[in-house]
């Protein structure tokens, strides 16, 4: 099975890089609160708007899995080696 790598940047070493990624995330998240904010309130019907659910899915996809790597990161870097 082939694997995707993606390159690594230190944030420390690209410090617009960092900022526009937090700007992205940032936004993502934002993005995906604002649909489920709306979708709450009856603004939005998810089921007539399929284009923006899915799109908004697969934001939260990616925040998530964000999220789920920089969790994983981190416990890798805290972890003792043995």
């Amino acid at each position: 099975m082939a694997t995707f790598h993606l390159p690594h940047f230190e944030r420390d070493e690209h410090p617009r890089l960092g900022a526009a990624l937090h700007l992205f995330w940032g936004a993502c998240a934002g993005i995906v609160l604002l649909f489920i904010f709306l979708a709450a309130l009856g603004a939005i019907d998810p089921a007539e708007a399929v284009a923006v659910t899915v799109v908004v899915l697969a934001l939260a996809v990616l925040w998530l899995t964000h999220a789920w790597r920089g969790l994983w990161r981190d416990e890798r870097r805290t972890r003792p080696r043995s």
